[in-house]
């Protein structure tokens, strides 16, 4: 069964004198207790992505528009925002990149945590006499209990005191972990981690993919990790999507990908990933930067970064091609450049 399911994904901003096209077509299947990686640059339509997936883009302004958007088989396409309010938190969770931002700074964390529970956890309690204080007093006693085990799964030490404490007065590492206690309280079917190590030094950022990781093996939760460094998903994605200015360029399994990049854009972020062994003394970049989201190049977007482009990459957009099983790729050259690299 597949965690998720999108078809045709498309999402629009419309500005004054034209349109944004954040998402332009795109197709992603995660099967049931694995991980896919959404990765590019920023501003090329990941998170935006991610926001479509939730359905938490507000409309207007954005359009969004999908064929099929499936979760655990279940269609959530027509579905209102009281219905989806329903699915979040319980089906569907979300890590987001700011975890500061993400919390509630007048509430303290435990009580955040709580709140969760109390809306999908089915909570079990003994019913006390007749009187519903007494009722929604145990239904809350069992809240805390499940929270403080849920700090206490992410690595919170001290977890009775950190429940009481406000997102202010925890370390970056800390308030991610709390969003993660959040996203996996309910055991959803698929999370969404939005560049969740970004703000994080790379000591912190290694814990917090390893706590990720492994809660998504324990409870065999489907992940869809957003990146712009493909250097963290070597691990832990089983499948990565390479994604510029709106469209998918590229889809393999990800030791495929590393061992044999088909597209430019690919082998562009792959060269820019540090290495211990490398002797080159410098870092690779690609040239200049993502295109103007309301103002797109014809043909193939990657095409004036390109150094493989020819006229008719610059007239013509490349169809998403399937070379072999499980892969995917846009790029009109592709085969002429892995010969050439031979």
């Amino acid at each position: 069964m597949k965690a998720l399911e999108v078809k045709n994904l498309k999402v629009i901003f419309p500005i004054e004198g034209g349109i944004v096209r954040a998402v332009e077509g795109i197709d992603i299947e995660i099967e049931q207790g694995q991980c896919a990686a959404i990765v590019g640059e920023s501003g090329c339509g990941k998170s935006v992505t991610s926001l479509a997936v939730m359905k938490l883009l507000s409309t207007p302004p954005a359009i969004m528009r999908v064929d099929k958007l499936e979760l655990g088989g279940v269609d959530i396409k027509e579905l209102s925002d009281k219905q989806m309010q329903k699915v979040r938190g319980k089906d569907v969770s979300m890590v987001f990149q700011d975890a500061l931002t993400a919390l509630n700074p007048v509430m303290t964390v435990g009580k955040q945590i709580d709140e969760i529970f109390l809306a999908h956890g089915n909570l079990n309690f003994e019913t006390a006499g007749e009187e519903g204080e007494k009722k929604r007093f145990n239904r809350k006693k069992e809240a805390k209990r499940r929270t403080i085990e849920a700090l206490k799964l992410v690595g919170i030490s001290d977890a009775e005191m950190r429940y009481k404490a406000y997102p202010h007065q925890l370390s970056g590492g800390m308030r991610q972990r709390v969003l993660i206690a959040m996203a996996f309280a309910c055991n959803p079917n698929l999370i969404i981690a939005d560049e969740p190590t970004t703000a994080l030094d790379v000591t912190i950022q290694a814990q917090v993919l390893d706590i990720l990781k492994d809660l998504q093996k324990k409870q065999n939760t489907s992940l869809m990790l957003i990146t712009h460094d493909l250097s963290i998903v070597m691990n832990m994605a089983d499948e990565i999507y390479v994604m510029y200015s709106g469209k998918i360029v590229e889809r393999a399994k990800t030791r495929d990908l590393f061992v044999r990049p088909l597209h430019p854009y690919t082998m562009g972020l792959l060269g820019a990933i540090a290495r211990l062994d490398d002797e080159r003394g410098r870092f690779v970049q690609i040239p200049s930067s993502l295109p103007c989201p309301f103002r797109k190049p014809t043909g193939c977007y990657f095409h004036p970064r390109c150094q493989y482009a020819t006229d008719k990459c610059r007239q013509e957009m490349p169809v998403l091609e399937q070379p072999e099983g499980g892969r995917y790729v846009r790029c009109w050259r592709y085969k002429e450049i892995e010969y050439a690299k031979k």
